[in-house]
């Protein structure tokens, strides 16, 4: 009996170990086809690593993704209106064309990514980051990008009517061609910022003035 208990005791133990070594052995996309897998049955995976993941022309209206990984991901296209993407990371992936009214991207890290022609109208993007990031033509209407990093980034001909970007940084970001009446720019950085042919009608600047036809004083070029 001794014998036969310590036989199983010993089994059970190798068998965990064996699985351990199992999971660890896994590779890398396994988890994340299980988080895709989990994400379009629950629209919901929240701080799921979908990295690299291709979401292109998915709805995922509505869809909590707080904290997840979609670094370099494909979601040019997709439908993210309402969808919570606090804190996630975003870095290198693919938005171009991507339809997010409403979209909850506080705090998250959308460095190097594609946004272009994406449509943020009411967008909640406030202290996020993006740094070198593509915003050429996309909808930033009404957004809220206030305590922001968006340095170095592209924002050609893109909408900005009534966005808030106070206290952000804008140091070498191109704005220009882009319609930004009624902006709100308090405290903002715009340092070395090309507003070249942009509509800032009616826009309070860093240092709480209206607009005036000249930014120069702040650093940037007109």
């Amino acid at each position: 009996m001794k014998i036969t208990f310590g036989f199983r005791k010993l089994s059970a133990i190798a068998l965990s170990v064996l699985l351990s070594l199992t999971l660890f052995s896994l590779p890398a996309h396994a988890f994340v086809t299980q988080a895709y897998e989990t994400l379009l049955r629950d629209n919901a995976c929240n701080n799921c690593d979908l990295s690299q993941a291709d979401l292109a022309g998915k709805d995922l209206y509505g869809s909590a993704l707080n904290g997840a990984n979609l670094s370099n991901a494909n979601l040019s296209g997709s439908l993210l209106n309402d969808a919570q993407l606090k804190g996630a990371n975003l870095s290198g992936a693919n938005l171009s064309g991507a339809i997010m009214m409403g979209v909850n991207l506080s705090e998250a890290n959308l460095t190097g990514a594609n946004l272009s022609q994406a449509d943020l109208y009411n967008a909640l993007m406030s202290k996020v980051k993006l740094p070198t990031a593509n915003l050429t033509e996309a909808d930033l209407t009404e957004s809220i990008l206030s305590d922001s990093d968006l340095s170095g980034a592209v924002v050609k001909s893109a909408k900005l009517k009534r966005a808030i970007l106070s206290r952000s940084n804008l140091s070498n970001a191109d704005f220009s061609n882009s319609y930004m009446r009624n902006t709100r720019l308090l405290e903002a950085n715009l340092k070395g910022a090309n507003f070249s042919d942009a509509d800032l009608f009616n826009s309070l600047m860093p240092d709480t003035t209206t607009y005036n036809g000249d930014v120069s004083k702040f650093g940037a070029t007109k």
